[in-house]
């Protein structure tokens, strides 16, 4: 991998995490003690829908096709591969799972005592098999799903190589099928776009690691940006109508992804502009993309709850915290990570895995 590759995928990864902490951000309907705060209509709920349901959702999949790209970079297909990739993989994705995991369980049951959050999440069933699976499948850091499914997905690796060594794009369509079919498929353990995406960065690395390398012109990244743009309005403004079947809306969604994708991928090359370095300080914030991703939930929720109790409920209040507390998150997260990494850097280390 060329250096300007490899700038690309930090640098665009760096901001699908900015993307994610907004995802995040979004709160329509929050809980209060016994109350419910929903916001049903006007410029807050338009904005938050746009960005958060639209312009963000890119994010993810940029995510799986980028580790998936990663894992099969390279790859030949032997044992001792794997067995490596695998010991790789648990010190940088199981080990920061289960440390996020756990304490951010710990932290959630010592705030539950507070009448803030006491009825926050009242469905959890905190009896041992409860504990299992807010620790292991649905843990309290939500976000933390991303790399539950994506432990799983290596750990089926082995046969993830060799259907898109010897099928190569056939499984891609079907899973691609799918996705499009069951446009509400939804299931607990793992995520069919996941599957699809981490599938498509596979294919990447093992047929056609080229496309990654080639840089696109303005005139096409003015083509997919002012579509995806476009796509996400017209999808945003259909939550405002009488539709009597969301199918329409859920078909957009998927087909925003497809296109925001690539806008996303060749708008570097444009502000690049045939530069082959980066801003070292971009660089540099860049490397703790994976501690804002760990760190800034459920603390962002937290804090968006407290707000609320404190300041009280209304449509400035939530279009004002919607955008000011993930710059605040993002920046304590920055700052935090570089203080750990600083100064305490085998537990940053251990807790980032190597990152």
């Amino acid at each position: 991998m060329n250096k300007y590759l490899s700038d690309k995928l930090r640098v665009i990864s760096f901001i699908s995490m900015i993307l994610v902490v907004f995802v995040h951000s979004y709160h329509l309907k929050l809980q209060l003690g016994e109350e419910v705060f929903r916001l049903d209509a006007g410029f807050n709920v338009f904005i938050q829908f746009f960005l958060s349901e639209g312009i963000a959702r890119v994010a993810v999949p940029i995510f799986f096709i980028i580790s998936g790209y990663l894992f099969f970079l390279n790859f030949k297909g032997t044992k001792s591969e794997f067995i490596l990739k695998y010991k790789k993989r648990a010190k940088s994705l199981l080990v920061p799972f289960l440390f996020w995991s756990i304490l951010g369980l710990i932290v959630h049951l010592i705030l539950h005592l507070s009448p803030i959050f006491e009825n926050y999440r009242l469905d959890a069933d905190y009896s041992f098999i409860g504990v299992l699976d807010l620790i292991f499948i649905n843990p309290v850091p939500a976000q933390l799903w991303f790399l539950r499914d994506l432990i799983a997905l290596i750990a089926f690796s082995p046969l993830i190589y060799r259907l898109i060594k010897h099928l190569r794009f056939i499984p891609i369509i079907l899973v691609f099928i799918i996705w499009i079919v069951f446009l509400r498929f939804s299931n607990k353990f793992y995520s069919i776009e996941s599957i699809l995406f981490f599938f498509l960065g596979a294919y990447l690395a093992l047929h056609k690691s080229e496309y990654l390398t080639r840089r696109l012109t303005k005139k096409y990244n003015l083509i997919f940006l002012l579509l995806w743009v476009l796509i996400v309005f017209v999808k945003t403004t259909l939550l405002f109508q009488n539709i009597k079947s969301a199918v329409p809306y859920y078909l957009l969604h998927r087909i925003s992804i497809l296109v925001g994708i690539p806008a996303i991928w060749t708008l570097y090359d444009v502000v690049m502009n045939n530069k082959e370095s980066v801003n070292k300080t971009l660089l540099t914030l860049s490397s703790f993309s994976f501690f804002i991703y760990l760190f800034h939930m459920p603390l962002l929720k937290y804090l968006q709850k407290g707000l609320f109790y404190i300041v009280g409920k209304n449509e400035i209040v939530s279009i004002v915290s919607y955008f000011v507390l993930p710059i605040i998150m993002i920046t304590v997260s920055i700052l935090l990570g570089g203080l750990l990494k600083k100064y305490t850097p085998k537990f940053y280390g251990l807790i980032t895995g190597g990152r």
